[in-house]
């Protein structure tokens, strides 16, 4: 039902189809029974650079539920049956695997930026276990300097991790695989399994913003944003003191 509206909405820009977009993250987080837990907020304001880990297709509606921004994509998965048709709708940029285009792309997402939109990147480049935070590539870290030193986007980390499963178990010792969506997995039946579950605790942790004046270059800030996201996962699934959620528990809990 919101995608037809979301199309119709799709000729007057991002703005107009973030409503649907978000209705329909909260719809796909329900269905799943996924349950939100988040630690410091994201930044207010425009045109900020998200950066974070990625673990499975589930992170879209959850950072989408919690973040107005726009994602960054490979451009693979715009060929994806129905999901890569919704990204389109919902105004995903993707971005190609081909230095020929690096600059080109680095340019638009810089004017995107310096118009106010904000975007969420996975610089990972894919998706891991959700228990470690592979390398960032460094390539799209250059957008946040490429603006005027009074003008440069904040740059914000966040960590996701799924944590533990609806009794309260840790998805660990090979339970990630329930929800972690990466190496070559299948995604039909991984999604037909997670329709299956009985649900699980999604920790998201809203880290520091930086601008890229504070390093000396991209590499610097690229590392110094992976070890905070790095730091954000090692700590949620270190936490061993596990509440059961309730059926009628709200969707997104934000700690002080």
């Amino acid at each position: 039902m919101l995608l037809p509206i979301g199309i119709l909405l799709y000729p007057f820009g991002r703005g107009a189809v973030r409503v649907p977009a978000r209705l329909w993250f909260r719809g796909v987080a329900r269905l799943c029974n996924l349950r939100i837990s988040v630690s410091g907020r994201p930044v207010d304001g425009k045109g900020t650079l998200f950066v974070g880990n990625h673990v499975s297709y589930l992170d879209i509606p959850v950072l989408g539920i919690l973040m107005n921004g726009a994602f960054v994509a490979k451009d693979d998965v715009a060929g994806w049956p129905l999901f890569g048709f919704c990204a389109k709708v919902y105004r995903t940029v993707f971005v190609k695997r081909d230095a020929r285009e690096a600059l080109r792309q680095r340019t638009e997402i810089t004017a995107l930026l310096r118009a106010g939109t904000s975007l969420i990147l996975f610089p990972e480049g894919t998706s891991s276990d959700g228990k470690q935070v592979l390398p960032f590539k460094t390539a799209l870290f250059g957008v946040a300097g490429d603006a005027a030193a009074d003008h440069l986007p904040r740059v914000q980390p966040f960590s996701i991790a799924y944590t533990r499963y609806a009794d309260g178990r840790p998805l660990d010792r090979g339970l990630q695989a329930l929800y972690a969506w990466y190496g070559d997995m299948t995604l039909l039946p991984h999604l037909v399994s997670v329709f299956g579950l009985k649900g699980a605790m999604v920790e998201v942790t809203f880290h520091d913003p930086v601008t890229a004046a504070d390093f000396a270059d991209r590499k610097g800030l690229a590392r110094h944003c992976r070890d905070r996201v790095a730091h954000g996962v090692a700590r949620a699934h270190k936490r061993r003191v596990y509440r059961i959620p309730r059926e009628d528990r709200a969707l997104v809990e934000y700690k002080a």
